[in-house]
């Protein structure tokens, strides 16, 4: 009797690190390596592997995209490509708030309105 042979599962050590992300461009190549390795689903298996949380156009927006993704979407991803691992989402989460932290302090400074006219702070 010839057995079926098993389906693959990914090898934890060939995952995408996250961590190795330098940028958000990096992280959305990150991403996309990831989901490849995770079982290169489509756009709609990805919404229904969230459970809806993320609607299909959206993965592609963002996947395809060159912005750091929000926080919520990056969690629907990691839930859509392995489950609930707790482990896979601390990683993720920790590149991501590390990125987001980067980006933000790289960001102008907002001006002071303070006294300005019409600021609720304008003593007049």
């Amino acid at each position: 009797m010839r057995s079926e042979p098993e389906p693959e599962t990914p090898e934890a050590d060939d995952r995408p690190n996250p961590a190795d992300a330098r940028t958000p461009e990096e992280f959305l190549l990150t991403m996309r390596r990831y989901l490849a390795w995770a079982g290169g689903w489509s756009y709609l298996e990805l919404e229904y592997k969230c459970g809806g949380v993320v609607a299909a156009d959206k993965f592609q927006r963002a996947l395809e995209g060159t912005e750091l993704p929000g926080y919520v979407f990056l969690m629907a991803f990691v839930t859509a490509c392995v489950g609930t691992d707790e482990g896979e989402r601390l990683r993720w989460a920790t590149s991501w708030h590390r990125l987001r932290r980067a980006a933000r302090a790289a960001e102008p400074a907002r001006p002071h309105l303070h006294g300005l006219p019409g600021n609720r702070t304008d003593p007049r």
